[in-house]
């Protein structure tokens, strides 16, 4: 790993520790229980992979079905992400996944959605684990499996970068334009590692396209992170494109489907916006949910 890197993943792990301050991991802080949404009847014995779930090595030969409808009947959802996923800024607590198990619940009864959505992570964290919590990718394999041991399908919901995006300008020292390309290459790598664990499994995937975050309110105001430069703000802004492009091409390349958060006002409108100018509240929320949705429903068919 290049000394670039070392430091990188370093200086995250001190910022995670002494972030309290910071919007996208509140103050006080604690690792909190997985946030498990299932509705009346509840299933009280899922049968259990029968091995623990590894991460696959992604190859380029490998050729991934297009999405394809769930099977009938109740589906499970799985949720995987940061904050935005975790439902900050939400004073109803039930983020978008859990406005998606309503919408699902009538049209599917007996469905059921994990949220493993935790603030502050990043893609490396999804991966590996961190604070305190293990990978959230091999839980949420461990859960497609389960679902495929019950007979049902299985649906991963992916939203992650955003935090990649805040570390690597907040705490990545001097970022040239071959640090922000390392940076993109190795964004790039953990979506082929997260795609084809989920794909590998043969879970349907829809995995969210990132809004400019270097145009909310607390970027602008410099809040949330105030290490970050008005020139940083601006390469941030052609960095997540990069990012959304990588996104993009995954999607295709795994067969998984995207939905569209780059082309919305949800993180620059106030009236989609919780106070701290970075998060949703719950009008924000609604929005985020119904475009997921919208893409869910052609795997409902």
């Amino acid at each position: 790993m290049g000394y670039y890197k070392i430091m990188k993943r370093a200086m995250i792990l001190a910022a995670i520790l002494l972030s309290a301050c910071l919007q996208e991991i509140p103050a006080g802080w604690t690792p909190q229980p997985v946030s498990i949404i299932i509705p009346t009847p509840v299933v009280t014995e899922t049968p259990q992979p029968t091995s623990t779930p590894t991460l696959p090595t992604p190859t380029p030969f490998v050729d991934y079905p297009p999405p394809s409808p769930l099977l009938p009947g109740p589906i499970n959802m799985i949720a995987i992400g940061d904050s935005l996923t975790f439902g900050e800024g939400d004073e109803t607590a039930r983020g978008y996944p859990g406005r998606i198990l309503e919408m699902v619940d009538t049209l599917r009864p007996g469905s059921a959605i994990t949220n493993f959505g935790a603030s502050g992570w990043n893609s490396d964290a999804l991966i590996n684990g961190e604070q305190g919590l293990p990978s959230q990718l091999l839980r949420a394999i461990a859960e497609v499996q389960a679902a495929a041991a019950q007979g049902r399908g299985a649906v991963v919901f992916v939203w992650i970068g955003s935090n990649d995006l805040w570390y690597l300008y907040e705490y990545g020292g001097d970022v040239t334009e071959g640090a922000e390309a390392l940076d993109a290459e190795h964004f790039s790598a953990n979506l082929d590692l997260i795609l084809a664990g989920l794909r590998g499994e043969g879970a349907q995937v829809i995995i969210a396209l990132l809004d400019d975050q270097s145009k909310r309110p607390i970027a602008l105001k410099g809040e949330a992170f105030p290490s970050i430069t008005p020139d940083e703000l601006t390469r941030m802004s052609v960095q997540v494109q990069r990012y959304n492009e990588f996104i993009a091409e995954k999607a295709d390349r795994y067969g998984a489907l995207t939905v569209d958060l780059y082309s919305t006002d949800i993180f620059t409108n106030s009236a989609t916006l919780s106070d701290d100018g970075n998060h949703p509240n719950q009008a924000g929320y609604d929005l985020i949910a119904l475009k997921f949705f919208e893409v869910l429903s052609t795997l409902l068919k």
